[in-house]
């Protein structure tokens, strides 16, 4: 979709053409922040920058977008060499549009929903929910390669007609939580995250 983000990549899909072993991993990278270095005849320059989308083509390392090339390229646009590493988004606002917040996705109905969280500090490992009775806990399933980044909102909790807790994991071991009802989970509307 559309991004404010200034400084965006997209994330290799394949170490060698069609193994799937790339960064990307049908998505899990998306929204990850990497601080790129690229060497250059001035030497070498870097930047933070968010994950946002997966390379199109099989001999991608990393592909900037945004504001980020002119950061970097100091010898003209095109491949460099250089190295990566992961890195907190946090105290880097060019790699966000927005807070953090819980998406429901564009479709989602009382039989069908998709979340997504947005300007994460860290890449999401899992979102697990509990309803406010304490009667019914469970993990919402990673939706894969059909809706990348996304999270697949269970029947149960969509019909409940309940209100649920929502505790969002990220891969740094840190998490942030939110209430919802089962009426705010199957209709599209962004919540902010408040860690």
């Amino acid at each position: 979709g559309e991004t404010n983000i200034n400084y965006y990549v997209a994330s290799n899909v394949n170490v060698a053409p069609g193994d799937g072993r790339g960064q990307w991993q049908g998505g899990r990278a998306c929204g990850q922040c990497v601080e790129i270095m690229v060497q250059t005849t001035a030497g070498p320059r870097t930047v933070v920058v968010r994950i946002t989308d997966r390379c199109a083509d099989e001999f991608c390392g990393m592909d900037l977008g945004g504001l980020a090339p002119a950061e970097v390229m100091a010898d003209g646009f095109g491949r460099y060499r250089g190295s990566w590493r992961f890195v907190s988004c946090a105290g880097h606002p060019e790699v966000s549009d927005g807070p953090t917040s819980l998406n429901v996705v564009g479709g989602s109905n009382a039989y069908w929903a998709l979340v997504q969280v947005r300007n994460p500090p860290w890449p999401v490992a899992a979102i697990d929910w509990q309803r406010q009775d304490g009667t019914a806990r469970g993990s919402l399933a990673y939706a894969g390669a059909s809706y990348e980044n996304a999270f697949l909102v269970p029947l149960e909790v969509l019909r409940a007609d309940a209100s649920f807790r929502l505790t969002i994991r990220y891969s740094d071991g840190s998490e942030a939580g939110l209430d919802l009802t089962s009426a705010e989970l199957s209709s599209e509307q962004v919540h902010v995250i408040v860690p």
